[in-house]
């Protein structure tokens, strides 16, 4: 079975709490928060899901890159894609523009479960409800981060993606 669990980084695994760069092999680089790594890790090994990378870091590191980074910042898995990246032509839009690029990939690459993880209200977008405060727990395909200093960490969230994920 072909699980995917779309990535958002910031605000979902390199918390707001923690945004110091540090020097890297890849440029200037923020750091995953180490528990939220292990949350992330352990939906991975429970759920068996791969990682497709949606953040905004896709525009500055390619698939190998990005693997690397994820290895250097301890995750058990390299991702094994990225979704398009869209030029974003209103801030306003870019919830829209990230939920278009994941629906775009789903369709290509049709996954028999998948959830997509992120910092932004995706949910909206692919329901055509619009719920800021309130993300619907029905939603099979969306765990909204709504606090990006906790990212992963929030309560319930680790539950969520893999009852969404099974």
């Amino acid at each position: 079975m072909k699980k995917f669990l779309y990535t958002d980084i910031d605000g979902v695994l390199c918390l707001g709490s923690e945004w110091t760069p540090k020097q890297t092999p890849w440029g200037l680089m923020y750091r995953f928060n180490k528990k939220a790594v292990e949350i992330y890790n352990y939906i991975l090994e429970k759920t068996g899901a791969e990682i497709i990378v949606t953040s905004d870091w896709k525009n500055d590191h390619d698939l190998e890159e990005l693997g690397e980074i994820f290895e250097w910042q301890g995750v058990i898995k390299k991702p094994i894609g990225v979704t398009s990246s869209t030029k974003y032509t209103n801030i306003f839009f870019i919830d829209r523009d990230r939920c278009r690029e994941i629906l775009k990939h789903v369709e290509e690459h049709k996954p028999d479960r998948w959830v997509a993880i992120d910092d932004m209200p995706l949910h909206e977008w692919w329901t055509g409800d619009y719920i800021y405060d309130k993300i619907s727990k029905e939603d099979p395909h969306f765990v909204y981060m709504p606090r990006w200093y906790e990212g992963i960490k929030q309560t319930s969230k680790k539950e969520e993606l893999i009852k969404k994920l099974i």
